[in-house]
């Protein structure tokens, strides 16, 4: 099966695009720079052997990227999947396109955008080696999405708007895209108070990334994320990732992640977990005209 998938440039200005401030403008600009020197998932690759684009490659990091690492984000696919079977769904910040492969493995026509041209890149390579088809894979701005008003059934982004340099604006135009109806299936805002958010504060080396931050990665409260959803009837909030995971880093500060905080953070009973549970989800219906 070919791909029918197409790379395409950073689409042209338009008045959604001028109308955003110059302040806005260079914090997208900074937060594509940075993605694109620092695609999600190389930080995984334990062995330099394995060829860099190959079925090797996206087969070898597979165990660390969504949805596999978290096994609730399957379950969410399996369950949307099931009601938009041959449905259309934009994905936003496809990065190298696991979950929208499982979105396609199981029949729904998927179209795939990140900001970053070179995680664009990987999607579609790794599309192609695995023989999936998507609708289209494009480099796009979540807070000035390219697609006419009500294009889409479902949204799905997964660790993405609260890092788009303003949430508030990527959820309205997660609302604009969607046909009335249609189901924004949006995961892990990072929530506080939250254990990472007390960790973030603990110290200046992060645990994920061997050099820096991401240059946007907003914290917001429970009430906070929900009020950005105003226009929409919130069907279903989760708070996951209550427990600590492993790490892929090394270093000093993964160290004590990883032999002292996350040991006895996880000995926490669940209902006490919760309340320091380090992502927020929502997934809203866009309500239907008439």
């Amino acid at each position: 099966m070919n791909t029918r998938a197409a790379v395409a440039e950073l689409p042209e200005r338009n008045d959604q695009d001028d109308s955003l401030c110059q302040a806005t403008e260079e914090r997208v600009a900074s937060i594509r720079s940075y993605w694109d020197a620092h695609p999600l998932g190389l930080q995984y690759v334990s062995d330099p052997e394995v060829p860099v684009g190959t079925p090797e490659f996206f087969a070898h990091i597979q165990p660390w990227m969504n949805p596999y690492k978290f096994p609730w984000i399957m379950e969410r696919i399996e369950a949307e999947s099931a009601r938009l079977k041959g449905k259309s769904l934009l994905e936003i910040g496809c990065g190298m396109g696991y979950d929208s492969l499982e979105f396609i493995r199981r029949g729904v026509r998927v179209t795939a955008v990140d900001l970053s041209p070179r995680a664009v890149e990987f999607c579609g390579q790794h599309f192609q080696v695995v023989g999936a088809d998507a609708e289209e894979i494009r480099v796009d701005n979540a807070l000035s999405l390219s697609f006419p008003d009500e294009s889409f059934d479902a949204v799905w982004s997964n660790g993405v708007l609260h890092a788009s340099g303003d949430t508030q604006k990527a959820i309205d135009e997660v609302f604009r895209v969607l046909k009335p109806g249609g189901r924004a299936i949006i995961s892990h805002f990072y929530r506080k108070p939250s254990w990472m958010y007390l960790l973030k504060h603990a110290g200046r080396a992060n645990i994920e990334y061997d050099d820096e931050d991401p240059p946007v990665n907003e914290f917001y409260t429970e009430a906070e994320i929900e009020a950005m959803f105003h226009k929409f009837q919130i069907v279903e909030t989760y708070r996951e990732h209550y427990r600590a995971l492993p790490v892929a880093r090394s270093g000093f500060k993964a160290f004590l992640y990883r032999f002292l905080f996350r040991p006895a953070y996880n000995l926490l009973p669940v209902p006490l977990a919760k309340r320091f549970a380090y992502k927020y989800s929502v997934v809203a219906v866009k309500p239907a005209t008439g």
